[in-house]
């Protein structure tokens, strides 16, 4: 069957580290506190200059 996992797979691109923050949880983590400091600046500058 076509769906069914082989031993013989090799690793895809997703099996591999990220290229920074030495795992994908750290690398989100990080993306996300990124964008929360975004919102929360932007809301800060929105109240300064609005």
């Amino acid at each position: 069957m076509p769906n069914e996992p082989t031993q013989n797979r090799k690793e895809s691109a997703t099996d591999e580290p990220p290229p920074v923050g030495g795992s994908w949880t750290t690398l989100y983590a990080a993306v996300l506190l990124n964008l929360a400091a975004l919102v929360v600046l932007f809301y800060l500058f929105t109240r300064a200059f609005g």
